[in-house]
């Protein structure tokens, strides 16, 4: 009964959105995009962030970024890889990425 009241009064649907999920491809153009980024991992999202932006500009700026977002995803307990030489994926704590250890 109680789930037949939730959806006639939305309530269900409004618990759906708020667990929705999304992966994002987010560049770095800036340092400052570090702050989004993080943002999204925070609020549960998966981020694929291309450097290769700011890279262009701004080498130090690029390892500084990547720098802080690896210290944040191992305080935030998620997880941080490369994909290739110029994206890396940011995941938030209930998701790991897989490493084939061959």
């Amino acid at each position: 009964m109680k789930g037949m009241l939730d959806r006639l009064s939305g309530k269900e649907e409004e618990d759906q959105k708020s667990l929705t999920r999304y992966i994002k491809a987010i560049p770095l153009r800036s340092y400052e995009d570090v702050d989004l980024i993080k943002a999204e991992v925070r609020a549960g999202n998966v981020v694929i962030c291309n450097v290769s932006p700011l890279a262009k500009t701004n080498i130090d700026d690029v390892k500084r970024g990547i720098n802080e977002l690896n210290d944040y995803v191992q305080e935030y307990n998620g997880d941080i890889a490369r994909l290739g030489e110029e994206r890396v994926i940011i995941t938030p704590k209930n998701i790991r990425i897989w490493r084939n250890k061959t």
